[in-house]
């Protein structure tokens, strides 16, 4: 599937004629039907304005989880502010167990730090969620998902769940979680488990939206998780993109099986956000 915002128009669209309307992940409390759109701002946060203008245009309303350092750009939170008073949930997309090498003492320095900025800026966290990393070496934790799993963590933040880890639990829920990880549309078998137990073989691949819209059930939960800095203006322009990804891919896999350049590339794996 090509990802371009045309697609993502043509999606909403049709939700709204089928009837079914996205809500933020912080109205969720113990319902158990809705749809959530989640987005995962990584770099880009124009992509994610221009997701929020089309999913407003019909009547959806988003979750936007942005990494904390592009709370740093005024420009970037005056659009991020923009994007809340058009009823989207703006938050906290976190890899504070990575940055931090898996030191929870210092994980939580730093996820304090980031909670403060968004709140000073009129971004109240409710829900938050966890950033992948996938070339980052990890020793003694399986991912930034073991924050929020820590028992301390849940007991400071109480008022704050992780999509990713206790949201089910705390908001008494359940869902079905779609991605488009990979560069590719999934559903994710077992999300809140698989930086454990790897279950890819079980993930069910669709071609296109049109497809997953197909599987789409007003009787469930459902989260759809987007990565807006991969989506394009044009078809063009995404197949170039993709090319360069998959090219990085590949040789980034065989460079992670030589122990220097696997810790040269984790010392590194922010890099991997730009692309």
């Amino acid at each position: 599937m090509i990802f371009v915002f045309k697609k993502w128009e043509d999606f909403c669209k049709k939700l709204s004629e089928s009837g079914m309307q996205s809500v933020s992940a912080k109205e969720i409390a113990s319902e158990k039907t809705y749809l959530v759109l989640k987005h995962d701002v990584e770099t880009d946060v124009k992509k994610a304005y221009r997701m929020a203008e089309i999913e407003q245009k019909y009547g959806h309303r988003g979750s936007y989880y942005v990494q904390g350092y592009l709370m740093n750009d005024p420009e970037n939170i005056r659009i991020l502010t923009q994007m809340q008073q058009m009823g989207h949930e703006i938050s906290y997309h976190y890899d504070v167990m990575d940055s931090n090498k898996g030191d929870i003492k210092k994980a939580i320095l730093e996820f304090e730090e980031n909670k403060k900025r968004f709140e000073d800026n009129g971004f109240e966290l409710s829900t938050v969620c966890q950033h992948g990393n996938p070339i980052v070496e990890r020793i003694g934790y399986h991912s930034n998902r073991d924050f929020f799993r820590n028992e301390k963590v849940q007991k400071k933040y109480p008022q704050i769940s992780d999509i990713m880890v206790n949201f089910k639990t705390a908001r008494q829920t359940d869902y079905i979680y779609y991605s488009d990880a990979g560069r590719k549309f999934k559903m994710i078998f077992d999300p809140i488990n698989n930086d454990i137990v790897n279950s890819d073989d079980k993930n069910v691949v669709y071609k296109n939206l049109d497809e997953v819209l197909l599987k789409l059930s007003k009787n469930t939960g459902t989260i759809i998780s987007i990565h807006p800095h991969r989506w394009t203006k044009s078809a063009a322009k995404y197949i170039f993109k993709t090319s360069a990804f998959k090219v990085i891919r590949f040789f980034a896999k065989i460079l992670s099986r030589i122990p220097i350049f696997k810790k040269f590339m984790s010392r590194y794996y922010y890099l991997a956000k730009k692309i």
